[in-house]
């Protein structure tokens, strides 16, 4: 069990608390920083605020760093947001806009204390911003944003928010989000028994909450890219095809994608070439062997980028590949040329 886990196992005394705080126990870089957010929230006030110091004096690269794992803290997204309004540190702040663990909350905080220069940054990820109309009223309102900027943002308004069936369906998706296991739904159940609704099935509980692919393609884009944001896999699967790139870019961005679906993204033949591009691009994503293997010879991988991924290739799969009338015909080439060489 790592440092972390004893922490919040509760089995690190006070004392042993107090050095780590003060960032003095050699640990990752990124055990480091998720130490110290747990430390943030310490019932000592000593330890608390010592986890706070430690945090603000993080050399500015490896918070740089952190802050760009597409699983970095909640928390600590919000903190470093926090300082980074008060240095006018807008590389900072263009590294929490995109990191897609960042809450809601962090960005609207973000947008209504920003300057002309930040509302720019955080308007232009279309992801965030078209999915949240907080947000977007949040910016509109801030007496610092540019001319620009507020004119495409009311159009936004003007095409996706200007019809009470578009609050709607947005509505609607946050409570799919909410409903996801069946306690949720149970307690939904719950209080609609109270206000006097009749008891459902547990069928048509579920149905609530289910969304057909037709239903999917007919919601207003906000509501596509809020769903692919935080729908279920079953959601993305479907969006990952939507025509609209920006709805395909929010299932890219969702914090609950997992290795598991990239793997399977990598398989469709029919997903679209901007996708694979995403994807051979993320470097935590092509660490993954099947995802190397499926790029390699999927049809619309660059032709440089496939030959790159040949290189880390095993020789049954280069095999394979040099075998298969389903990859392009320079990759199959090179796939044989390695073979012989590996011989």
């Amino acid at each position: 069990m790592g440092f972390l886990e004893e922490l919040k196992a509760g089995r690190v005394s006070r004392d042993i608390r107090k050095i780590a705080a003060e960032n003095a126990i050699p640990l990752s870089l990124r055990e480091q920083f998720e130490v110290l957010a747990f430390l943030l929230n310490d019932l000592v006030n000593e330890i608390a605020e010592a986890a706070s110091v430690a945090l603000e004096e993080m050399p500015r690269s490896s918070v740089i760093s952190y802050l760009s794992l597409r699983d970095a803290n909640p928390e600590l997204l919000h903190f470093y947001g926090e300082i980074s309004l008060e240095a006018r540190d807008y590389q900072l702040i263009e590294t929490i806009v995109k990191n897609p663990s960042t809450k809601d909350e962090t960005l609207i905080e973000l947008a209504g204390k920003g300057d002309s220069k930040m509302l720019e940054i955080i308007s232009y990820n279309q992801v965030r911003t078209l999915s949240n109309k907080k947000l977007i009223d949040t910016i509109v309102s801030n007496p610092s944003v540019s001319i620009r900027v507020k004119a495409l943002l009311e159009e936004w308004l003007r095409l996706y928010y200007s019809t009470n069936e578009d609050l709607e369906a947005i509505e609607t998706v946050e409570e799919i989000a909410k409903a996801e296991v069946l306690e949720e739904i149970e307690e939904v159940e719950g209080e609609e028994e109270d206000m006097g609704k009749p008891r459902r099935t547990l069928e048509e509980k579920k149905d609530i909450y289910r969304l057909t692919w037709n239903e999917i393609s007919k919601l207003p884009v906000p509501a596509k890219i809020k769903l692919a944001l935080i729908g279920s896999k079953t959601h993305r699967a479907v969006l990952i095809r939507d025509p609209n790139k920006v709805v395909v870019e929010a299932v890219l961005e969702s914090p609950k994608l997992t290795e598991d679906e990239i793997d399977g993204f990598t398989k469709m033949k029919s997903i679209p070439s901007e996708v694979v591009k995403k994807i051979s691009s993320t470097r935590e994503w092509i660490r993954n062997y099947t995802v190397i293997v499926n790029l390699a010879r999927h049809p619309k991988t660059p032709p440089q980028i496939a030959m790159n991924f040949l290189l880390r290739l095993r020789q049954k799969e280069l095999r394979d590949i040099a075998n298969s009338k389903e990859v392009p015909e320079v990759i199959r080439r090179e796939a044989k040329r390695l073979l012989n060489r590996k011989k």
